[in-house]
């Protein structure tokens, strides 16, 4: 009888996508721990928790690379990917952002990302129709990388949202904090 099963063409199929769910799950499973992904993901659902009364899936956000607090202009690789996975956290429910990095009209360094917090956001949202912008900013300590995100309202300059959170200090992190990699 399993003999029989091995040979039917659906088997295949269902051995295969087994095969990819399982493998699917480990991946996931590898990011659910990570102590850089799980805080950024973390940080973005407590965001949304918080003004999600205030948000409308609909509307345009922008994304900054998150800021060194003792020096705004300058980010690092940590910034830049802090902020990003924040987005993909807000992307999977459905939150739409503009993505500047593919963009021709926005000033973007590429060795400190882009940077929100030196342009007033009325420009912003006229430039780019946004109507929230996410924003941070990092402290580097002995054991921890202090950080702070933000959901700010373009239009009025008031914070929908606000939340402060911690990732350890490893040697992964000491090479994401280098300010410039190239």
């Amino acid at each position: 009888m399993i003999h029989k099963l091995k040979q039917h063409p659906l088997f295949t199929l269902i051995l295969v996508l087994a095969i990819l769910g399982i493998s699917g799950c480990k991946t996931v499973a590898r990011t659910i721990g990570n102590p850089v992904i799980t805080p950024n993901h973390q940080a973005a659902q407590s965001l949304l928790d918080v003004a999600r009364h205030q948000l409308d899936p609909a509307s345009r956000m922008l994304a900054a690379s998150f800021a060194d607090i003792d020096n705004l202009s300058q980010s690092s690789s940590f910034g830049r990917i802090a902020s990003q996975q924040l987005v993909s956290s807000f992307a999977a429910e459905g939150y739409q952002f503009v993505e500047l990095l593919l963009r021709n009209n926005v000033y973007v360094d590429q060795r400190q990302g882009e940077f929100l917090l030196s342009r007033t956001l009325s420009d912003i949202s006229a430039e780019h129709d946004a109507d929230v912008v996410l924003v941070g900013t990092y402290a580097v300590a002995e054991r921890n990388i202090y950080v702070t995100a933000r959901l700010i309202r373009t239009r009025d300059n008031i914070i929908l949202a606000s939340h402060d959170y911690a990732v350890p200090y490893t040697p992964d992190m000491r090479r994401l904090l280098r300010p410039e990699r190239w």
